[in-house]
């Protein structure tokens, strides 16, 4: 018994770093250092983002304007190649839509995303994301 809370308790320590997520043992692509190339990169997911909104919103101009329809994203036309390490979620309804564009190349996970309101937002996780919380002690 003891043996085996002995090598949890190891492995529980070695594992730590892995999953740590505080600013100072990540090396952010998207931050106040950011690579020439890390930053046409997020600009080309930012304008992606953009011209999803775009082609959404082509879909309600005139009579269908009052009763909007979304289309999936394999529907919608003209839209460029998702940027290189990039991954996208869409999601949508008949009166919605939302998506997002993570950075898989990105260890602070950087994400963009957006919905039927036409805000692009820019954010990446809180870093205190580690251990387990109760419910309810929030």
């Amino acid at each position: 018994m003891l043996k085996t809370l002995l090598v949890g308790v190891a492995l529980a320590a070695a594992m730590t770093p892995l999953f740590a997520q505080g600013t100072t043992q990540r090396n952010c692509l998207h931050g106040s250092i950011e690579a020439a190339a890390d930053r046409a990169r997020r600009q080309q997911a930012i304008d992606y983002a953009v011209k999803v909104n775009m082609a959404e919103s082509a879909a309600t101009i005139g009579p269908a304007a009052r009763q909007p329809k979304y289309r999936p994203l394999d529907e919608l036309v003209s839209l460029p190649p998702v940027p290189p390490g990039f991954s996208v979620q869409f999601h949508n309804d008949d009166r919605s839509y939302a998506f997002s564009l993570k950075d898989t190349r990105d260890p602070c996970r950087y994400a963009i995303f957006s919905d039927q309101d036409k805000l692009v937002y820019e954010a990446v996780p809180r870093a205190e994301t580690t251990g387990l919380v109760p419910l309810g002690t929030r």
